[in-house]
């Protein structure tokens, strides 16, 4: 008897292991089997047959084939997205199943390369930084593992005087030796990061010196100068003075200032050097200025600022502006007998411009022109013609003095010319002769009669004495020497004297004297002060007897 047992689905597929560790590289791709897993059912035909499936785990990146249980990837792996994964696979033959843990893990190659965390590194340097200083850093990570992720730095030759040193480990840059930004503004290195895989990438880095206030401003030249006219009006540009700072930004913005020479404020200068005036020049105040012109930097505190300095020499041209001052007195005097030809007065004026503009040339102008004339150039004032104080006593002399400016200047001085008198006159008494008549008998002290005589002259030369010459018998008259009123000096007696004519004198009072007579006659008129006295007495006379009539003259 053959007893068939018919199977029935009492048994699960079983895994070998409940739990499977896998390790697979990668740069596996899609469609790639990673391997067969395997399920082992007891039971017999349609009871044994097996269908994998991947519970949980696959993230998408892994299906199973259900019929032949292989592993396939369905994309590519990458251990540095996922490098582990824990997939949960079922077996199923329709009844019943088990389970098996198959932990992945994705073994990294060098498939990454060094990735620096900036696309380009940039650093600011102050050019003082002292050397040895630690300056910059840079980072690159690579994500792979191991060696493959380790990662080593180093420059390419673009750093050949080797300015800068890179930490092979820590990416720290040092500086070797002293920066100038003047010299050189910015380096330009190229950095590599390489893993021990012998991936490597580069990365550009820039450092850029900063400016460090540390040269002054320097004058293009150390002295300026310029000529320019007084008549400048103020704000017109006189010169331009240019300074340069070796200086980056505010460190190389410059400031100028009159710093002295200029203690009235007549210039000023811009930010840009251009010096120009400030009010109005007068070459005849100051005909020089030498400024000192200091050029500041601004480099902004509390750094120290820079400062240099230059001269520059203004001379002022002279435009004519001034006309001449006369100097010289406004009177002289002059002796009424200076022979013609002789220099009475020397005219003088200054022109306080220069050159031609200072020359001055004189004139006269005036009704004078036959009495005096005037040198052009010496202004010496000459007499042409001869003078006579007792016609005209002086003169007023209108003297013009005139530039050779263009165009002239004049001024104008009046001078007036005293003539100073001369003894050159005689006193003139009015009458030549004065008769007159007194009695005999005029009391002692009586003025009997003043003459009169005129002078022209001025002065001590005109004034008069008067004197009696001659003629005075016995001294009976006197005369006031400054009246010229004679008067009776003594008891007259016209029986003694019954006339005088005297001589009366007039002379002035000059270094010589000049003199003028006149004559006085004086008759003395008898006043019957005297009884007749015969002349004899006794007269006798002899007369004949026979005489018939006696002669009227027989006396006598």
């Amino acid at each position: 008897v053959e007893i068939t047992l018919q199977d029935i689905n009492d048994n699960p597929p079983v895994f070998p292991n409940d739990i499977l560790d896998v390790t697979i590289e990668e740069n596996v791709g899609d469609g790639f089997k990673i391997m067969q897993l395997t399920a082992t059912d007891a039971d017999e035909g349609p009871n044994a047959l097996v269908t994998y499936t991947i519970i949980s785990g696959a993230d998408d990146s892994f299906r199973i084939d259900p019929e032949s249980g292989d592993l396939i990837a369905t994309k590519k792996l990458d251990r540095e997205r996922r490098s582990k994964y824990s997939l949960l696979v079922r077996a199923d033959d329709g009844k019943q199943s088990s389970d098996m843990r198959l932990n992945i893990t994705v073994q990294d190659i060098n498939d990454h390369t060094p990735q620096f965390s900036r696309a380009t590194y940039s650093f600011d340097i102050p050019e003082d930084m002292a050397p040895g200083s630690i300056v910059a850093a840079i980072l690159a990570s690579d994500s792979d593992s191991g060696v493959n992720g380790e990662v080593t730095y180093s420059l390419e030759e673009d750093d050949e005087d080797g300015t800068f040193l890179l930490n092979p480990v820590t990416g720290v840059f040092n500086v070797t030796r002293l920066l100038d930004y003047e010299a050189q503004q910015y380096y330009i290195l190229t950095a590599k990061a390489e893993d021990g895989g012998g991936q490597a990438s580069t990365v550009r880095v820039y450092f850029n010196v900063l400016d460090v206030n540390d040269n002054s401003p320097i004058f293009d030249t150390t002295m300026y100068s310029a000529s320019v006219s007084e008549s400048l009006p103020p704000g017109s540009s006189i010169i331009t003075v240019a300074a340069s700072d070796a200086d980056d930004g505010p460190n190389a913005q410059l400031l100028y200032k009159i710093s002295s020479g200029d203690p009235h404020g007549h210039f000023v200068i811009t930010r840009e050097g251009v010096l120009k005036t400030k009010s109005a020049l007068d070459r005849e105040t100051q005909s020089f200025y030498n400024l000192m012109i200091t050029v500041n930097d601004l480099a902004p505190p509390p750094v120290t600022r820079f400062t240099s300095t230059a001269q520059v020499s203004i001379i002022l041209l002279d435009v004519n502006d001034c006309p001449p001052t006369f100097t010289s007195q406004k009177m002289t005097y002059i002796q009424e007998n200076t022979p013609v030809d002789t220099v009475v007065f020397t005219a003088q004026a200054t022109d306080v411009d220069s050159g031609p503009n200072s020359y001055v040339e004189y004139s006269l102008r005036g009704p004078f022109g036959n009495k005096f004339s005037i040198g052009i150039i010496d202004g010496d004032v000459r007499l042409v013609g001869e003078l006579d104080r007792e016609e005209l006593s002086n003169y007023t002399l209108t003297i013009i003095a005139t530039d050779k400016g263009e165009p002239p200047l004049s001024s104008t001085m009046d001078v007036t010319m005293m003539v100073l008198d001369v003894n050159d006159n005689t006193p003139s008494f009015s009458q030549n002769i004065y008769d007159i008549e007194i009695e005999e008998n005029v009391l002692t002290g009586t003025d009997v009669i003043q003459v009169f005589a005129t002078d022209v002259d001025d002065g001590t030369n005109g004034q008069i004495r008067f004197s009696i010459a001659s003629g005075n018998t016995n001294s009976d008259f006197r005369i006031d020497s400054v009246t010229g009123v004679i008067s009776v000096a003594r008891q007259l007696d016209r029986e003694t004297h019954s006339s005088y004519s005297l001589v009366v004198q007039a002379s002035d009072r000059g270094s010589s004297p000049r003199v003028d007579r006149t004559t006085v006659n004086i008759v003395l008129l008898d006043v019957n002060d005297c009884s007749p006295v015969f002349e004899l007495s006794p007269y006798t006379i002899n007369a004949k007897e026979n005489l018939e009539n006696l002669p009227k003259n027989i006396l006598q």
